[in-house]
């Protein structure tokens, strides 16, 4: 799912991943309070794992996203983020999920992953349907994670979208992918913070 911010900002998020989310809060919720009403002397250290699988649901499936700019793609994913600027990009695939390809390096991104067999199957059925507009054609066939109704297609669409446009206008300067920076933040805070109530929270998980 696309969101536009700014002037020329697009953001892409996977809703699937955010109902998941969603739902994973509400089932922690509900055995994190079950467990502190009906369990034993130890009941409070329900809190522990409640608050490790609470923190990764908003790490993994809630926070990550892929961000188009007129200045760079910047992948929002759980262990870091990564912004790939335009002159450093050559290429844009979707095997797996959105990747974008520098020289020597490749980026996945975890808020667009391509869709596996049911997921192509629907994603088939409507673009055939004309929900969608067809998908490009990679060597003559169209690749599952280029179909504009998953969400892997959906951002490739984007980032290609705006890659061509500024391309065409001249605002890419060309031959110069081998010596451009790719800026990558790692997430040490939460990244700690997942670490340290995984450990904890098998460790209430024993206790309770």
């Amino acid at each position: 799912m696309a969101q536009s911010e700014g002037h020329s900002d697009t953001v892409f998020i996977s809703r699937f991943n955010r109902v998941l989310a969603i739902v994973i809060w509400a089932l922690t919720v509900v055995l994190m309070t079950t467990t502190l009403v009906t369990g034993g002397p130890n009941r409070a250290l329900a809190i522990v794992p409640s608050a490790f699988f609470g923190l990764f649901a908003w790490t993994a499936l809630w926070r990550p996203y892929v961000r188009v700019s007129d200045a760079s793609v910047r992948i929002r994913n759980v262990l870091r983020t990564i912004d790939v600027p335009w002159t450093a990009l050559i290429q844009v695939d979707t095997r797996y999920a959105l990747t974008l390809y520098t020289p020597g390096h490749e980026y996945a991104a975890w808020a667009a992953p391509a869709p596996g067999r049911t997921g192509t199957t629907m994603a088939r059925r409507a673009e055939h349907n004309g929900r969608v507009d067809a998908a490009p054609t990679v060597g003559g066939r169209v690749r599952p994670g280029d179909l504009l109704a998953s969400e892997s297609g959906q951002a490739a669409q984007i980032v290609r979208d705006h890659w061509t446009t500024l391309r065409d206008s001249g605002a890419i300067e060309a031959g110069v992918a081998e010596e451009t920076h790719v800026p990558t933040h790692w997430h040490w805070w939460t990244n700690g913070a997942l670490l340290v109530l995984a450990v904890a929270g098998l460790y209430a998980l024993i206790a309770l």
